[in-house]
């Protein structure tokens, strides 16, 4: 178990303040829904709360592999890209808790009305909270050695079908919601997510005349988005 938080206990100074800014930013998310966006409605409050600081942090931790590409003197801050993604993890588990608890009365059945993720864009989260899931649990140094470097990696991949399946699930469940700053700042750094990792496929893939596995799969999660987009937003 001591091996296990290894890492975590020889940086518990950035672990405790990184938690003191992830317990604020969540606050303020609530603050700002229960206040300002949908008044009095604790229960919706707090999914929402939940929610953006979830996606935001995913996003950040993405956002910062892309910029650690652009500036890889800062790459030593890897630690921050993990710290990033497990509390988005943590975030998205109390969304969909939750959402289960507070809307759903403990039912998990209802989440599953519908398993086709136009109809239900639950799916897309059910999809993306069990890939984060995955990458949270396999985080640590512990397992990158007990996996192996290059296999951890391959599974780390995933992160991009996650990330797909979460873009798709905020953007469909309810666009409403994304219509004020909580919102905005989601989307802005989904849009540098995206822009960013599209720039460095075509920089990388391009310089292997796009013949690996790797392009292959990045043309696939392109598809993947433009296929989606229309199925969910022009095919309705």
């Amino acid at each position: 178990m001591a091996r296990l938080f290894e890492g975590a206990m020889k940086n518990w100074k950035f672990v405790l303040e990184f938690l003191v800014f992830s317990v604020v930013f969540w606050l303020l998310q609530f603050v700002y829904q229960f206040y300002v966006v949908i008044p009095g409605q604790f229960s919706f409050a707090l999914i929402r709360a939940f929610a953006f600081s979830g996606a935001t942090f995913i996003g950040l931790a993405l956002l910062s592999s892309v910029f650690f590409k652009f500036r890889p003197v800062y790459a030593k801050y890897w630690h921050v890209r993990r710290s990033l993604g497990v509390a988005g993890l943590v975030f998205i588990a109390g969304h969909s808790l939750s959402v289960v608890n507070l809307l759903f009365g403990g039912d998990v059945s209802q989440v599953f009305f519908s398993l086709n993720p136009i109809e239900n864009p639950m799916i897309f989260g059910v999809v993306g909270y069990l890939v984060f899931l995955v990458l949270a649990l396999t985080s640590t140094d512990w397992a990158m050695e007990k996996i192996g470097p290059a296999r951890w990696k391959t599974i780390h991949r995933l992160v991009y079908f996650g990330y797909f399946a979460a873009v798709f699930h905020f953007l469909a469940i309810n666009q409403s919601a994304l219509l004020n700053l909580a919102g905005y700042l989601l989307l802005a750094v989904t849009f540098l997510v995206l822009a960013g990792e599209l720039y460095w496929f075509v920089k990388i893939a391009g310089k292997n005349k796009f013949s690996t596995l790797g392009a292959k799969i990045g043309f696939l999660l392109i598809l993947l988005y433009l296929v989606f987009a229309y199925l969910v937003f022009f095919a309705k």
